[in-house]
């Protein structure tokens, strides 16, 4: 079997991930891949199933070209068999539409009908499938593959190769072999099992990847986005130990589920259908990853369209200080989340706290949403004085006019449809506790004696106390009218971090920032610019820099520089990349130059990308095909051969499109 193309890798690139061509099998203990309470796992071992193309698959029967190498079935099972008698190799792999698996087994006599490898998937949930791989006596039976029961499976092969001593075979099944795989293809387990036996037909040994076949001995089985994640974000972010949320659910476009992960500060998101089943969405949310200050997550259908919603809730501050605010995140047909419901519900203080309730309630075929005042502790209307959330609906005051609030999906949003009042309790004594202002609650306090100046100088302050840049300088530095308001906005890249604030943006009190993760280091960004794309009259932060990863061994090892171009954008109070494109890729002195230019398109400025030049690089010898699409969340960089034409990209409303 020959591995497909390699697909290059932004190491730890935001809000998308994917995997080199080095298929060697990962141990992902780190992924924990229940998405249910279940046993754990066994000492079993971690088992690799890497994404082939089967028009490169040799089925006869001696696997020397796997893309993965055939891992020891070391655990014995039943029996206790010398290595002389029964050991055995063996691995996995699949593709859209079948699983393979190639085995090596050493035994001292092969019993035709009797002798066989069994494979066995364990799905979230717990539920086992599994089928037997028998293999045949060359020129008298041929192999077959089994279903539980006896019944052979439709459109399966085994095909077998007799070696001294054993045996080799490698067959294909077709996913339709394990119905729980129609939908659900991630988080799974597996073993690998070889059953040996004896002269009278029954088992005599058994060797394996685990000690029993029943779900909670199986290991986990780690495919294509799962190794991309453990060889990206998992090891780049040196996150260890199993994730805080793991849930496997249908939340995109398409029929099968994906495994949604919150692993620290981090939402992953992946599945064999989601970013053609090779890649992975991550974002970095932005909280303290401390006890206690981890992001909640929960999957619900809320919109009525079959596909779930992420309900995400997350807390911003420290320690017992925090305020907590619930967000309801749709990917729908994309493979990016986008924001369509989002409410302060709980804060905390030395002094008190207050919590909301959030229900869901049914609205037709659909769930509205209904946010009621709850519970304080310790706080009342006369000892409240905290500041009142002015970026989306603020949490609601046990003692405050509003009893509650119902949210319903109007245009794609959940917006108010309607709010119960209710009588307010007196408010503070006039000497009591002064009512702070929306500012002072994301830390950039206002006095009245400072200037405009000096308060931008808090927030960049408070930037560099929140990031730990206290000793740093930036890099970058330029003044761009970037958001709302008639006065620029400081664009700064501190270290890897992108920051955006000014005078009229968050009411000159606070500040957004992207980590710009893609970039191993702070030196392969190059430069940072702004210029209206648009026509909006609001320019978009333009930036260039190398993206670096291990070459595959066919393009002769080392690193492999992608010179990309990311076009970044203020979308309310946060910074959104709408475009980004690949313009160059070298190893060494080798490198193809694409080209990329700005080209006046009506009221607006178009991105054109067009062939380049090759340097020291031929048709012949260039180690990559031309891609077809997107790479690592890229436009692909146009080769000067094949006969590839410019492609121009022109802002539509919403995204830079063809």
């Amino acid at each position: 079997m020959r591995r497909r193309t390699p697909t290059l890798r932004a190491p730890g690139a935001p809000a998308l991930g994917s995997r080199l061509a080095a298929l060697a099998p990962v141990a992902l203990a780190a992924l924990a891949t229940a998405a249910a309470p279940s046993p754990a796992l066994a000492a079993g071992t971690p088992l690799a199933a890497p994404l082939v193309e089967s028009k490169w698959l040799k089925l006869d029967g001696v696997p020397k070209e796997w893309p993965v190498a055939l891992t020891s079935l070391g655990i014995r099972v039943k029996g206790k068999p010398s290595k002389a008698d029964l050991a055995a190799q063996a691995a996995i792999a699949y593709d859209d539409a079948r699983v393979y698996v190639a085995a090596d087994v050493t035994d001292d006599a092969l019993r035709g009908g009797a002798d066989h490898v069994k494979l066995v998937l364990g799905f979230p949930g717990g539920k086992v499938q599994e089928v037997a791989l028998y293999p045949g006596e060359p020129g008298k039976t041929a192999g077959v593959v089994k279903l539980p029961g006896g019944k052979a499976a439709a459109g399966a092969r085994v095909v077998e190769a007799p070696r001294g001593g054993g045996y080799t075979l490698e067959a294909s099944i077709p996913w339709s072999a394990f119905p729980e795989a129609a939908t659900t293809r991630v988080g799974l387990r597996a073993g690998l099992f070889v059953h040996d036996a004896d002269g009278g037909g029954g088992v005599d040994a058994v060797v394996g990847s685990a000690t029993s076949e029943a779900y909670g001995s199986l290991s986990p089985l780690s495919t294509e986005p799962e190794l991309a994640l453990a060889d990206g974000l998992l090891k780049s972010k040196g996150l260890r130990g199993a994730p805080n949320y793991d849930l496997v659910v249908d939340v995109a476009g398409d029929a099968m589920r994906e495994r949604v992960i919150v692993h620290e500060r981090f939402l992953v998101v992946l599945g064999p259908g989601f970013r053609k089943g090779a890649q992975y969405y991550f974002e970095d949310l932005g909280v303290d990853a401390s006890e206690g200050m981890l992001p909640a997550l929960t999957a619900r259908d809320l919109t009525g369209d079959g596909q779930a919603e992420l309900i995400l809730r997350k807390r911003s501050g420290s320690g017992a200080r925090y305020r907590e605010v619930m967000h309801v995140l749709q990917f729908g047909a994309g493979d990016t989340p986008r924001s369509i419901f989002q409410h302060e519900v709980a804060i905390s203080t030395e002094k008190g706290s207050i919590v909301n309730e959030v229900d869901f309630v049914p609205d037709g075929a659909r769930m509205a949403i209904r946010v009621q005042p709850g519970k304080a502790t310790r706080y009342d209307a006369s000892n409240y004085a905290e500041a009142v959330e002015t970026t989306y609906d603020p949490l609601l005051l046990p003692w405050g006019s509003i009893k509650s609030q119902l949210y319903k999906l109007t245009g794609g949003a959940f917006t108010k449809a309607s709010e119960q009042r209710q009588a307010a309790a007196p408010g503070p004594r006039a000497d009591g506790p002064r009512p702070a202002k929306a500012e002072e609650a994301r830390g950039a306090a206002k006095p009245p004696a400072l200037s405009p100046a000096e308060m931008l100088d808090k927030v960049y302050a408070l930037y560099r106390r929140d990031r730990g840049a206290s000793s740093s300088k930036p890099r970058f530095d330029l003044g761009a009218d970037v958001a709302a308001g008639r006065e620029p906005e400081r664009v700064l890249l501190h270290d890897r971090d992108l920051v955006v604030f000014g005078k009229g943006f968050r009411g000159g009190a606070g500040y957004a920032f992207m980590t710009l993760a893609q970039f191993a280091s702070p030196a392969d960004i190059r430069s940072v610019s702004a210029r209206d794309l648009t026509g909006d009259g609001k320019a978009e932060i333009i930036v260039h820099g190398t993206v670096r990863a291990a070459a595959p061994k066919e393009a002769g090892g080392g690193t492999v520089d992608r010179d990309v171009v990311l076009i970044l954008r203020i979308e309310g109070e946060s910074i959104q990349r709408v475009f980004a494109a690949e313009v160059a890729r070298s190893i060494g002195d080798k490198k193809i130059a694409g080209e990329l230019k700005f080209v006046r398109v009506g009221d607006k400025v178009g991105i054109e990308l067009a062939p380049g030049r090759a340097i020291e690089w031929t048709e012949q010898t260039y180690p990559f095909n031309q891609d077809k699409g997107p790479v690592g969340g890229f436009e692909p960089l146009l080769l000067p051969w094949g006969g590839a034409q410019p492609v121009r990209y022109v802002w539509n409303g919403s995204t830079f499109a063809k």
